[in-house]
């Protein structure tokens, strides 16, 4: 139930869409024939485009992030490694089915980290864990099919890899990983995510159960505060997306008792 919910209040809470649904409102009254609802929806349409064209000019999204991807640099356990997990990201199964080839987005530098730690701990149990995050999947190719061709195209043997692709969210990405892998507390995990989700992911699986180091990949920022500002609207709202995405992630996982 939560999973559902979160998905419908984000639809409405992202800075991309709640600009979107402001807009149309205030852009309404700017046009109506009553002169103080104009008046209100005249300054509301201005109030907004200000708004955007800050967005657009400054980096709010990455100052937003830069604290997230700090909190947890890359940490390898001085006693060695027994496991190295991967988080599923931003795989996308209706385009590897149309195209025929995996299709990973934004998640590549996972694959990337993933690989060279398997490599770097030859003797490491891995395990991939997610499945979609979509509420109603427009593919049968799930998370966990990509993940299988691209490790192996990278060299990974498939007999060395646990896969669990049915959970949609962190949390169940620690519950159901656990149920799977049975990891005990005593055995040293490396967690591959996105730098920015390290700080979610690590609290959730710690809650869940597992004795789990962070290992980063996918950094957006530089990791020095910079006031560098430049015209780039869709990267800085992506980046704000994200970034707001995040903190209201941990936000409810506290709330829920799930960190």
């Amino acid at each position: 139930m939560s999973f559902a919910l979160a998905k419908i209040l984000w639809l409405f809470a992202a800075p991309g869409n709640l600009f979107v649904l402001l807009l149309l409102p205030s852009a309404f009254m700017a046009s109506s024939a009553n002169r103080k609802r104009r008046a209100v929806g005249q300054r509301f349409t201005a109030f907004l485009a200000l708004l955007a064209l800050f967005v657009a000019v400054f980096p709010v999204g990455d100052w937003l992030l830069l604290p997230l991807e700090n909190r947890f640099p890359a940490q390898m356990p001085s006693e060695g490694v027994d496991g190295i997990i991967m988080l599923a990201g931003d795989e996308d199964g209706a385009l590897t089915e149309k195209r025929q080839t995996p299709v990973v987005g934004a998640s590549a530098p996972r694959y990337i980290a993933f690989a060279a730690l398997a490599r770097q701990y030859p003797g490491a149990q891995l395990a991939f864990i997610g499945g979609t995050n979509a509420m109603n999947p427009a593919s049968p190719v799930t998370n966990g099919v990509i993940a299988k061709e691209v490790l192996s195209g990278l060299g990974l043997p498939a007999d060395r890899i646990i896969y669990e692709d049915k959970s949609r969210n962190t949390y169940e990405n620690a519950v159901f990983g656990a149920s799977l892998v049975k990891p005990g507390p005593e055995r040293k995990w490396l967690l591959v995510t996105s730098a920015y989700h390290m700080p979610r992911a690590l609290a959730t699986f710690r809650k869940a159960g597992w004795n789990v180091f962070p290992a980063p990949a996918d950094y957006w920022t530089t990791g020095e505060f910079r006031f560098m500002p430049s015209f780039e609207f869709s990267r800085h709202l992506r980046a704000l997306n994200m970034a707001v995405h995040e903190y209201a992630g941990l936000a409810a996982y506290y709330l829920m008792g799930r960190l």
